[in-house]
């Protein structure tokens, strides 16, 4: 069941992302995509009436994720380093497709944030029983028999659908200090998982029926909340760009972090 469930999900994004993000949509796209990110990038080093003058002579609007740091040529970071890699990636069609597209990229958030839901739901529960917060009476083996199948499933879609936007704004979601914290903290949570089931829990049976748990699986449960909690605030706050690199200046710890040089104009 959980394998139908999660090549359901998989080929239907596929299928969402096929239809609407076409290469020919992308190509016709692309151009005009890169050509207002370049008048944006202008706008923000400009003054007074010649900004003005610009912005009044732009076309429709772009979204505001579509035309940060697309000017940008791989030209600008050094050949074979991530960031290279992200701008290519950013001025494929693939990725140009998927984020301007109409329905796809609305689709795969909405299905990111209900895998989300379910992953993260089961994922409190279980942490309750280890923290003795909550079911007490019934074997811990017993609720991970019947929670983490279901909360696998939330966790692969949520990874595929994440992985999915992600390439719709590969440069700037790199850039995204929220992001990084986000991928460190979601490598310490796997770390935590990793560390209970190959230590305490192999022993779960001295301890299986006991409403309170060893310390060991108390603070692997409290460490799995704090880090969750702190993973899906994250990730909420990828889409706020109080710390982009167009909003220039920033503090120099914060362009360190991000990997962002600012221009001379910028500084």
């Amino acid at each position: 069941m959980k394998r139908v469930l999660i090549g359901f999900f998989f080929v239907l994004t596929l299928a969402l992302c096929y239809l609407v993000t076409s290469p020919t949509q992308a190509a016709k796209r692309r151009p005009a995509s890169n050509a207002m990110a370049r008048q944006v990038h202008l706008i923000s080093s400009d003054s007074g009436s010649d900004k003005w003058a610009r912005l009044g002579s732009m076309g429709r609007p772009l979204p505001l994720a579509s035309t940060l740091l697309q000017d940008e040529s791989t030209d600008a970071a050094p050949q074979g380093s991530l960031l290279a890699f992200f701008q290519r990636m950013g001025d494929s069609s693939w990725s140009t497709g998927l984020h301007e597209s109409r329905y796809a990229y609305d689709l795969i958030e909405s299905v990111h944030v209900w895998a989300l839901c379910l992953f993260f739901g089961l994922a409190v529960m279980f942490d309750f029983r280890l923290l003795g917060w909550t079911m007490k009476s019934v074997p811990v083996s017993e609720v991970a028999r019947r929670l983490l199948p279901w909360t696998a499933v939330g966790f692969v879609v949520m990874v595929i659908s994440g992985t999915l936007l992600f390439s719709a704004i590969p440069l700037r979601s790199y850039q995204n200090i929220f992001f990084r914290a986000k991928m460190i903290m979601l490598l310490l949570a796997g770390l935590n998982v990793w560390i209970f089931h190959s230590g305490v829990y192999r022993r779960v049976t001295t301890w299986d029926v006991d409403n309170v748990t060893p310390k060991a699986a108390r603070v692997a449960g409290a460490l799995s909340l704090v880090l969750w909690v702190c993973i899906v605030l994250s990730g909420r706050m990828i889409a706020y760009n109080w710390f982009d690199c167009d909003r220039q200046p920033q503090p120099a710890i914060v362009n360190l972090l991000t990997s962002c040089v600012p221009t001379q104009a910028e500084h």
